[in-house]
This record gives C-alpha cells, sequence and structure tokens, in this order.
C-alpha cells in the first residue's frame, strides 16, 4: 500500500475536484439593473435581477442600498418589492448630495438577503445633480471591498459555502478546476521531457530517450485537453471558439511545434541518431514553449487573466473556498499526468518499441 500512496492520493483529489468543483453552488449577484441614473432630491426606481436567489421563499425581505466610501454615503432603498425568485423593484428618495468637482458620482449597489449574504455591482448607480449628464465630467470615487453598515443594519456572509459570483464567467467559472490544472500538467510532463532530453545527451541511454518521447506525448495530450477546455470556456465568456489572444495563438503553436517533433523523429531510422536529434529538438521546443505561453502574453495585451495587464485570479475570482478546490485540482491532476506517463513508459520498455 505504501508503494501506491501516491496513485491512491490522485484517484481522492480527482474525485474531490469533480464532486466539489461541480457540486457547491454559486453564490448570489447581480445580474442586471434596469434603471442607473438617479437624480439628487428625486425619487429614483430600478428594478435588478439577480442570481441563485430565493426572494420568495425566505421569511424577511432583503435589504437594500447604495453606497459611496469617499462620501460616506449610504443610502437604504425606502421600498423593496419582491417580484419573483430572482427580480426586485427598489425605490430611493435621493437626498441633497455635495457632489464636489464633477456633476455626478458613481455608488454601488449592495443586496443583504436571506441565506445569501451580501451581494454587490460596483458603480451600479450614477447620482447626478444635473439635467445634463457629462460622463467625462463623473467624479469616480474609490471603493472598498469590505460592507459597510448601513443605518443601523449589521451585514452578513452567506450560511452555506460557494463559489463567488463573477459577471460574464457565472457558472462556468468552473471550469479553472480543470483547464488551468491541465496546462499545469502539461507544463509538467514536457518539464520531464525536457530533463530526459538532456540527460540523454549526456548519457546516451535509450532508457532516458523512451522516457523523453513518452513524456512528450502525454504532455501534448494535455496540452489539447487545455485548448479544448479553453475553446469551450472562451465561448461562454468571450463569445468565440477561437478569439484572436496572443496566448490561445501561442498554446497552438506550441503543439505545433511538439507534433513536429513527433513527425522528426518518424523521419529518422537509425535509432541512436533519432534520439540524439529529438533531443536537441526538444531543448529548442521547449524554449519555444516558454516564450509563446509565458514571455509574450506578459509583453502583449491579453485576455486571459494575469497578462497584458488584466489582473490575475488570484485578485478577484480565486478566493477562500475556490482555494480548497483549486490547489487540489493542480496536484490531482499532475498525479494523474505522472501516473499516465508512468504506464506509457513501463510499457514502452515491456513491448521494447522501436520508436519513430
Amino acid at each position: 500500500m505504501k508503494k501506491y500512496w501516491w496513485k491512491i492520493a490522485c484517484i481522492i483529489l480527482m474525485f474531490y475536484t469533480v464532486l466539489a468543483g461541480l457540486m457547491i453552488p454559486l453564490g448570489a449577484g447581480i445580474t442586471s439593473v434596469s434603471t442607473s441614473q438617479a437624480k439628487i432630491l428625486s425619487e429614483f426606481n430600478t428594478t435588478i435581477k439577480t442570481y441563485n436567489t430565493h426572494f420568495t421563499k425566505d421569511h424577511e425581505l432583503p435589504w437594500a442600498w447604495f453606497k459611496n466610501d469617499s462620501l460616506r454615503l449610504g443610502l437604504r432603498a425606502g421600498q423593496i418589492d419582491v417580484i419573483d425568485d430572482t427580480t426586485l423593484k427598489l425605490t430611493f428618495t435621493i437626498p441633497s448630495i455635495k457632489i464636489g468637482k464633477g456633476n455626478c458620482i458613481f455608488a454601488d449597489l449592495v443586496i443583504n438577503s436571506e441565506g445569501e449574504g451580501n451581494y454587490m455591482e460596483n458603480d451600479a448607480i450614477q447620482i447626478f445633480n444635473d439635467s445634463v449628464i457629462n460622463a467625462v465630467d463623473c467624479l469616480k470615487s474609490p471603493f472598498i471591498i469590505d460592507y459597510i453598515t448601513c443605518f443601523g443594519h449589521h451585514t452578513k456572509s452567506a450560511d452555506h459555502i460557494h463559489f463567488p459570483y463573477r459577471a460574464i464567467l457565472y457558472e462556468s467559472i468552473r471550469n479553472l478546476f480543470f483547464h488551468v490544472p491541465m496546462w499545469f500538467t502539461m507544463m509538467l510532463i514536457i518539464s520531464i521531457s525536457l530533463i530526459y532530453s538532456i540527460k540523454y545527451l549526456r548519457t546516451f541511454n535509450l532508457d532516458d530517450d523512451i522516457i523523453a518521447v513518452e513524456a512528450s506525448k502525454v504532455g501534448i495530450f494535455f496540452g489539447v485537453l487545455g485548448l479544448i477546455t479553453g475553446s469551450i470556456w472562451a465561448r461562454f465568456t468571450w463569445l468565440a471558439w477561437w478569439p484572436s489572444d496572443v496566448k490561445v495563438n501561442g498554446a497552438a503553436v506550441t503543439l505545433l511545434i511538439y507534433f513536429a517533433y513527433l513527425i522528426l523523429r518518424n523521419s529518422v531510422e537509425d535509432a541512436q541518431k533519432r534520439a540524439r536529434i529529438a533531443a536537441v529538438y526538444s531543448i529548442i521546443a521547449f524554449t519555444m514553449l516558454v516564450l509563446f505561453l509565458i514571455i509574450f502574453p506578459r509583453m502583449n495585451d491579453s485576455l486571459h487573466p494575469g497578462n497584458g495587464g488584466n489582473p490575475g485570479f488570484s485578485k478577484y475570482d480565486l478566493d477562500s473556498t475556490m482555494r480548497t478546490v483549486f490547489y487540489p485540482a493542480v496536484i490531482g491532476w499532475c498525479l494523474l499526468g505522472m501516473w499516465i506517463l508512468n504506464l506509457r513508459i513501463r510499457i514502452a520498455k515491456l513491448l521494447n518499441i522501436e520508436y519513430k
């Protein structure tokens, strides 16, 4: 049993990733605000649509208010009408507010409902003091992340574990536990191919070449899975199966380079010569992988988080709940990749395959 501990860990982690990644619900969120412009000293009515809420089943009416930290503004809705489980009609009476330099400010809309706790839409409402709206002159004040206490009402968190609600991503945020770990696994396995390619050039032991080529094949397999899951994710978030993105294109080019590695091996008959050429090519291919997947995306604009000036997932979406699934997912997928690689190497050595 001790000998197979890592395989048992792989099974447990993969089972946990799939079960938790698909079963833990998304938190509540605001999907749309029907009217977003309010005027000082007037009544403001708006209808909001929410996600994963149950207003008609709650025992208490939800709370709703604006907040603006710079002006210490916390304006509670005077009237809240529940239309259905995901729809509220809110009525605010806008008092006299000293807006300052511009002719308008932006305020966050915060909802607090039973069970779901607090959820917020940043800059949801524009409050202005002139009938002529000039967006260029609007004062956009900084906002704090923590919710404030509004008119003596103490806010609370959701009473159940949930993943964060994020506009555009919605339920597809769960793909983070599959798409990203697949690429991590690909990088790990391809790195093993590089290590054994270098080792072969030092020892000229064909066993090292066997490990190098099998690692390349497994790495390509996970790279293809990463492209497929990424394409599906892009369709739901960026509305295109294949967006014009430097990282997406770089990933495709990288896989083509490694496919060429396999074709190159097939064109050489002598085993030692084939292994030497393939080892040198593997080093060049890994260098190109680093350029296309790590360096170039950081030098150009990219839709991917953490590239081209975009904030990384860790800042907005990888909260404490997601980390409890994401980190085990990365370990589980990497162990799965190592397991597949181990099986392929053992089979290759047993069959004494002449590599092509």
